[in-house]
């Protein structure tokens, strides 16, 4: 394995980096104005989740720059930012093994899944192509005392963005802090990503993730799921196209459960969440450009498809779920359709279903460079969760 550090400031990037702390701070000017004029954007928050999360809608809209790039890697590394220190997220340093994972042939596919024939036909084109792929372990790891115990092994982490964005460089500050929280391997897949390729190739390819941590010697009940946003809603797609696996845990944050959904919460926290909502007939939505080739209309086939458990697993047999956490906001605009999603999950297994609820946070706070209350709380949660498991009561 190879030690892994963050690209530095040069001279070539010195302006780009300027340009986008310009940019930071002018959003930080403007939120303090609006904070001291109008209020917070939410009811619980303080200042600092006030700006953090205009800062976010900035670092989302302007992602591509290579300035704002340089600055959320900086920003997560140690101590580049000595003004800031109170609000930056501390991601350990680690090490990142570097692999590919080939495309495997399909199994026997559950009765019921209407992408089949999509998913056969994925399989066929996808021949002989190559997946990147990297697996973590955080420095201060143990991976000898892990081994011994009766517990998991490694974690496959399914990334968020809507399925149109993230890469396996841009969730490794995640997949660190997994590693140290949870004391274990973390691999994270290069899924290929709408409008290039609609759905089902995400999942797909995280069959063949799946499928390749098989034949690196792990076993099902080794295995940890963790996904956050439309990571939580592939890792819960792949559970059900495995046909319930037998998977030691499956951890969720801000996970999407439901496309359709229409609940309180879409509307009572837009304002203050930094996702929108879910628009099928947006044509530069991320929910057209994953189900709907371009320039072409939305049929009624593709509405229907809308309530599919693949897509929207609230609607799933959620029976036979691995012990599971889920992790959840109260100013997320999925606040109501996660919390609808746990009941029905609790209600239909026997198993330990927990449910964590932070108040005020906002979508996937617990990942984002910037912290607010309660995000190292969530983290550490996530570690006390699986210890728990694997040290039994």
């Amino acid at each position: 394995m190879s030690s892994y550090s963050y690209t530095l400031v040069t001279r070539d990037n010195f302006v780009q980096l300027s340009v986008a702390v310009f940019g930071l701070l002018t959003t930080y000017l403007w939120s303090a104005i609006s904070y001291v004029v109008s209020g917070p954007r939410h009811a619980t928050w303080d200042f600092r989740t006030h700006y953090v999360r205009d800062l976010l809608l900035y670092l989302i809209a302007h992602q591509n720059d290579v300035g704002v790039q340089l600055f959320i890697k900086l920003s997560s590394s140690e101590g580049p930012w000595p003004t800031l220190n109170a609000s930056l997220q501390r991601v350990p340093q680690g090490f990142a093994s570097r692999l590919v994972i080939p495309m495997y042939p399909l199994g026997p596919l559950p009765p019921s899944c209407v992408w089949a024939t999509e998913l056969r036909e994925v399989a066929r084109i996808s021949e002989g192509r190559e997946m990147h792929a990297e697996c973590i372990i955080a420095n201060d790891v143990s991976l000898t005392s892990t081994d011994e115990q009766r517990g998991p092994k490694v974690i496959l982490h399914f990334h968020g963005g809507a399925y149109v964005t993230g890469t396996v460089e841009q969730y490794r500050p995640v997949h660190l802090l997994l590693s140290r929280y949870s004391g274990l391997r973390v691999y994270g897949f290069a899924y290929r990503l709408a409008p290039h390729s609609l759905y089902p190739t995400q999942l797909y390819d995280a069959y063949c993730a799946f499928s390749h941590m098989l034949a690196l010697g792990y076993k099902e009940h080794e295995i940890v799921f963790t996904g956050d946003s439309a990571g939580g809603n592939l890792a819960l797609a792949l559970w059900q196209l495995l046909q319930k696996p037998r998977l030691f845990a499956m951890i969720l944050v801000s996970p999407r459960v439901d496309i359709a959904s229409s609940r309180r919460s879409w509307s009572v926290n837009a304002g203050a969440d930094i996702i929108w909502g879910y628009n099928i007939h947006d044509v530069d939505g991320p929910l057209r450009k994953l189900l709907v080739p371009q320039g072409r209309p939305v049929d009624q086939h593709v509405v229907d498809l809308l309530e599919d458990p693949y897509l929207s697993p609230i609607n799933a047999d959620l029976s036979g779920l691995p012990p599971m956490l889920v992790q959840v906001a109260t100013a997320e605009v999925m606040y109501d359709d996660i919390a609808e999603f746990v009941r029905r999950a609790q209600a239909q297994n026997k198993t330990n279903v927990r449910y964590e609820v932070f108040e005020g946070g906002f979508h996937d706070f617990q990942f984002v460079p910037l912290l607010i209350r309660n995000s190292v709380e969530a983290r550490e949660n996530i570690g006390k969760f699986i210890h728990a498991l694997v040290n039994g009561p």
